[in-house]
């Protein structure tokens, strides 16, 4: 991690209200975020194209027993615009959930959906032990293809990456929109949206061809992956396309303490496609996270209380 970026998440974020929504600048950029419930810490990343909303489901899940902060990544949502064809660089969103996680100041637990996975996956990278737990639905960790070997999924998804991008360099953000949107939910899903959908994928595309391109210049290494200790969730759709199943597969067997779900009849966008099953997996895995806390610390205790005990 460049010493720019800690020197930036270090920062203290600046805090105000705005329509039911807590924004902090971070970066000198605008990031809203939903703040509900108490408890211990969870933090939602959602995919690229989308905004906290997609998480309504999990968050009523969560919000009796635990603080859930759910971001609207730059780009969308409440958050500050993306200008088409602006550089993005990997810590942009990443020092967002950093902040996030320093206004917490309790280990957290993270959870992330597609672009919002790999966000997730390089926060608990840079977190360490503060990361309790992690939930990775289908991260688009798309550099690790590359980082093991899977010339054939990396391929495939670079060459959408590439279509995508050079349709924004000539300003072709519907073109860019279809070419995306086709390769993740099919062509049937996309040419059945409303109008109002399609232009709202439209006014972000630009943000999404700036995220392919940030994911594929990721300097983290498998080594660097293998330092995560945190018990780890993967999530998979069923019917998933095979470079993101395929991530997930390297991921399970990268990451010390980590285990794959594959959820049936699902594909890549199951918070959407399949949001109470996908709530249910979240919430058990950071339950079972919470449980294990509560034991080692029982344990701990009786440990102590024997020793003097016996002294």
């Amino acid at each position: 991690m460049p010493n720019n970026h800690r020197s930036r998440a270090a920062a203290r974020p600046r805090i105000y209200k705005d329509k039911a929504l807590e924004t902090l600048i971070v970066d000198g950029r605008a990031v809203a975020y939903q703040d509900v419930g108490s408890g211990p810490t969870v933090i939602l990343v959602h995919c690229s194209g989308a905004s906290h909303h997609v998480w309504a489901p999990l968050v009523a899940t969560l919000s009796a027993r635990y603080r859930v902060l759910a971001p609207d990544l730059l780009g969308y949502g409440q958050s500050e615009p993306w200008p088409i064809n602006a550089p993005l660089r990997p810590w942009s969103d990443l020092s967002a959930l950093l902040a996030l996680a320093k206004l917490a100041n309790e280990p957290v637990h993270l959870v992330g959906h597609s672009y919002g996975g790999a966000v997730a996956l390089e926060a608990a990278r840079v977190l360490g032990l503060r990361a309790r737990s992690l939930t990775l639905i289908e991260p688009a960790a798309f550099h690790l293809l590359k980082l093991t070997g899977r010339t054939r999924e990396w391929q495939e998804i670079t060459d959408v990456g590439r279509r995508m991008t050079e349709a924004l360099r000539r300003r072709r953000d519907r073109e860019a929109a279809g070419i995306y949107m086709k390769y993740w939910v099919g062509r049937l899903r996309w040419w059945t949206m409303s109008p109002r959908a399609r232009r709202r994928v439209g006014a972000t595309v630009g943000k999404v061809g700036a995220e392919f391109e940030a994911i594929l210049r990721l300097s983290s290494t498998v080594g660097d992956y293998q330092t995560i200790h945190a018990t780890t969730r993967l999530i998979a759709g069923q019917r998933t396309l095979k470079p993101a199943r395929t991530i997930v597969e390297e991921l399970a067997t990268t990451l010390p303490d980590a285990h794959l779900y594959v959820l049936a009849g699902a594909g890549h966008m199951s918070p959407f496609t399949h949001p109470a099953a996908t709530s249910a997996l979240v919430a058990e895995h950071i339950d079972d996270a919470e449980a294990r806390v509560g034991y080692a610390r029982r344990a701990s205790t009786d440990g102590q209380f024997s020793r003097r005990s016996i002294a």
